[in-house]
């Protein structure tokens, strides 16, 4: 019979300890390590047309890693396969070695900033310099948690870490644009919303319209009926730690403020952060220019490995929306059309456009380790 108080209070203190530790790791899991992949590409950025400096933006706190093309240097695979999409749609590109605006990118949660050098490979084939920063409680930041936008300060980051580079390697004033997956796609609407006349585009990639759903989503599917009683200990463990409050993260409430041209990805069989969600987000755009784009078959680590080129699509994106636009995009715009490469295994017969919409070609398939720039933000 005394068993049974104990079993129960044996039981509670379990319930709490997960909450804490729950708490923890969504505002600062564990920090990836860099991985061979990414040695690689900082030890040969040459190899990859690249020119790679480092700099330890806003007073060292975030370390960051300028993408150029290398000089005198062609295009890598990803770069060379990128512009024969391009070029196939009659998009006009500048010689290799010309940039023509600034993408800062913004990587997920368990992520850090090597994990975009893919990324920024093809866009700077596409006449872009790229700005990576380390996301506050990821990689080598010297900041401890992070608040998914919603922390003070974070509004500005992506604004601060662009300052900070174009002032100790003395770049030109140019367009600049945000792209941001999953936990930097919060980061990346919220800093439109903010400084807005910073930025001439956006895209999100898999991300979400408030936080506290996809934390409840994944609380019900690990702990059933107990997950409301779950989340309310969760946010009172996060105020009693000091730490953002879940439902501070609305990335739908700061689109409202975001009227720059706008590009929101999604995969159809996104697991963590369903479609719907970013549907919501899309529609909460407050952007008169902005378009919805569906990956078929798209997971939330493999948004980014399909059949469908969607590189192409951001980069064409990026490239009529920051001042060199010839016509604006419809919010359903055609696919990109032209030959195959690389073809996928297991991957969709068709890309995610409508059926009246020419086929699009086969993109570039890079072994996953290299293009899942992180996960989404589950407990």
């Amino acid at each position: 019979m005394r068993r049974g108080p104990a079993v129960v209070a044996f039981l509670a203190l379990l319930f709490a300890a997960s909450a804490w530790l729950q708490s923890k790791t969504l505002f600062s899991p564990a920090r990836k390590a860099l991985e061979s992949h990414h040695l690689a590409t900082l030890a040969d950025p040459r190899g990859h047309g690249l020119r790679i400096r480092s700099h330890g933006c806003m007073d060292g706190l975030t370390p960051c890693l300028l993408v150029e093309p290398a000089e005198d240097a062609a295009p890598g695979r990803r770069g060379m396969l990128l512009r024969q999409q391009l070029a196939s749609a009659d998009l006009a590109l500048p010689p290799y070695g010309s940039a023509r605006g600034i993408v800062v990118l913004l990587h997920g949660r368990n992520g850090r900033k090597e994990d975009l050098l893919p990324v920024a490979e093809r866009f700077v084939a596409a006449g872009f310099r790229c700005a990576i920063p380390d996301l506050p409680a990821h990689g080598d930041s010297g900041i401890a948690r992070s608040g998914f936008g919603a922390a003070p300060g974070e509004a500005e980051l992506p604004g601060r870490v662009l300052d900070d580079l174009r002032k100790q390697f003395e770049l030109p004033r140019e367009p600049a644009a945000l792209w941001g997956m999953s936990m930097g796609g919060a980061f990346a609407v919220r800093a439109a919303s903010a400084e807005p006349r910073r930025w001439s585009s956006l895209v999100v990639v898999s991300s979400f319209d408030v936080l506290g759903e996809v934390v409840d989503r994944q609380l019900r599917r690990t702990l059933g009926p107990l997950a409301p009683l779950f989340r309310r200990l969760l946010d009172r463990i996060d105020r009693a730690r000091g730490t953002v409050d879940i439902a501070e993260a609305q990335p739908r409430a700061w689109a409202t403020q975001v009227r720059i041209p706008t590009l929101v990805v999604h995969g159809t069989r996104d697991p963590l952060i369903p479609a719907e969600r970013g549907r919501v987000l899309f529609d909460a755009l407050a952007s008169k220019d902005k378009r919805w784009l569906e990956v078929d078959g798209g997971t939330h680590d493999r948004v980014l490995v399909t059949e469908m080129p969607l590189y192409a699509e951001m980069a064409r994106w990026l490239v009529e929306t920051m001042g060199h636009r010839a016509a604006a995009p419809s919010q359903t715009a055609p696919a990109l059309a032209g030959q195959a490469a690389d073809p996928a295994p297991e991957a969709p017969a068709q890309a995610a456009t409508p059926a009246a919409e020419p086929p699009a070609i086969t993109a570039d398939l890079p072994a996953q380790a290299e293009e899942s720039p992180g996960a989404a933000p589950p407990p």
